[in-house]
C-alpha cells in the first residue's frame, strides 16, 4: 500500500489539518447545542413535542438553504461565507447562552435561535464541503471524506454526552 493511499495521508496536508480541525469543534458544538437545548427546552416545558421540534428547527434551514447556499458558494468568496456564518453562529450561540443565563429564553426564543444557528450551518456547509476538495489531491478524497465522517460520527456519539456531562455539573 502506498503512502497516498494512507487513510491518514489527507492529514499531511497543513489546509486539510486546519479544515478537519475546524470541522470537528464545530460538529461537537453543533451537538452539543442541539442535545441541551433539546434538555432545557424540556426543563422549561415539559413538552417532549417542544423538544422535537428544537431538531425540525435545528435542521429544517439545511432543507430549506441547501440549494441557495450551494449556488452562493459558487459564485461568492467562499473564506467570507465561512468565516460570516461561523461569526453569525458564534453571535447567535452568544446571545443565546446570555438569555438563557439570565432566565429570558422560553420556548419561542430557544426555537428561534435553533433556527438561526441552523441556517448558518446550512450556509457554510457548501462552501466548507468545496473547501477540503481544494485542499487535497483528488486522489485523496476518499480518505478525506473519510477523516471527515469520522469527526462528524465521532461528534454525534460524544457531543451529546458531552452536553450531559457539562449540563448536570453546571445546569442550563
Amino acid at each position: 500500500m502506498s503512502v497516498s493511499a494512507s487513510m491518514w495521508s489527507p492529514m499531511r496536508q497543513r489546509a486539510f489539518r486546519g479544515l478537519w480541525a475546524a470541522g470537528a469543534v464545530f460538529f461537537l458544538g453543533n451537538a452539543m447545542h442541539t442535545m441541551a437545548v433539546s434538555w432545557l427546552m424540556v426543563q422549561i416545558t415539559h413538552s417532549s413535542f417542544l423538544a422535537a421540534l428544537v431538531q425540525t428547527a435545528t435542521f429544517l434551514p439545511m432543507f430549506l438553504l441547501s440549494l441557495p447556499a450551494g449556488v452562493l458558494a459558487d459564485t461568492a468568496d467562499r473564506r467570507v461565507l465561512l468565516i460570516g456564518s461561523l461569526g453569525l453562529y458564534a453571535l447567535c450561540a452568544a446571545v443565546l447562552a446570555v438569555l438563557v443565563a439570565f432566565g429570558l429564553a422560553g420556548p419561542n426564543t430557544l426555537l428561534l435561535f435553533s433556527f438561526l444557528m441552523g441556517a448558518c450551518a446550512a450556509m457554510l456547509t457548501p462552501p466548507w464541503n468545496s473547501a477540503v476538495g481544494d485542499t487535497i489531491a483528488r486522489t485523496e478524497l476518499p480518505q478525506a471524506i473519510t477523516m471527515i465522517s469520522m469527526a462528524y460520527n465521532g461528534a454525534r456519539a460524544v457531543g451529546p454526552a458531552l452536553a450531559g456531562l457539562v449540563f448536570a455539573a453546571v445546569g442550563s
